[in-house]
């Protein structure tokens, strides 16, 4: 065999290597992305179960991995190259939208789990261990614990779980929210009530004279503070 042949074969070795090891990028790569937009759409799920708030993701992106998928699938990695940047842009914008709406209502229904743990503090009619529960997944959003609970899992599975998981942490703040401020609802002591879940403070000018009786016959009259103005 001649040099040049030599030569020839080698840097055809070297070539082959070469695109092997491109084509596993591309693949991991689009394995990185496929679990993006996944966990994306089981946040937007719990979110919308438990926040009780409405969320969209954007039907291009997920789209756009389908088709991502498909040209992996076929084994067209020269488009494949050409698109995943794009894929994964597209990806990335949704997945940091929703995590900011879901921030959002997350601060404000912590607010006022907080208020009801202070409340609860001083009437003690909560399970301080589903408040908490509730507590930590509005700080945390450690959510994945209680959806990926197995080693082998399908996409419908994890759907399932999210939704259960969002259903049952809602049932347990509309289970806490009930007990500790249904007793004073429709009744004169229900802005009183909702103040203090506020944290704000009362002033005794701002009460009418059947809330002051109430108020002083009520479980809260130990724990309120008043001032003159």
């Amino acid at each position: 065999m001649s040099t040049e042949n030599t030569t020839q074969n080698f840097e055809a070795s070297i070539e082959k290597i070469y695109q092997q090891y491109r084509h596993r990028q591309l693949a991991n790569q689009l394995d990185e992305i496929a679990e993006t937009i996944e966990e994306t759409i089981l946040q937007q799920i719990l979110a919308e179960e438990f926040l009780e708030t409405e969320l969209e993701i954007d039907s291009e992106a997920k789209k756009a991995v389908s088709e991502a998928q498909e040209l992996l699938k076929n084994g067209d990695f020269e488009t494949l190259g050409e698109r995943l940047a794009d894929v994964e842009a597209k990806v990335e914008d949704q997945k940091r939208q929703i995590s900011n709406e879901i921030h959002e209502v997350r601060i404000s229904m912590r607010s006022r789990v907080k208020g009801i743990m202070r409340l609860n503090e001083r009437v003690e009619r909560v399970s301080k261990v589903k408040l908490e529960a509730i507590r930590e997944l509005l700080s945390d959003w450690d959510w994945k614990g209680q959806v990926y609970r197995e080693e082998e899992y399908d996409f419908e599975t994890l759907k399932e779980r999210a939704a259960e998981y969002g259903e049952d942490m809602r049932r347990y703040f509309e289970e806490c929210r009930e007990q500790i401020f249904g007793p004073y609802e429709g009744t004169p002591m229900e802005p009183i009530v909702d103040r203090l879940l506020s944290d704000d403070r009362l002033s005794l000018d701002e009460l009418s004279d059947e809330q002051i009786v109430q108020l002083r016959e009520s479980d809260l009259v130990d724990h309120v503070e008043l001032t003159l103005s």
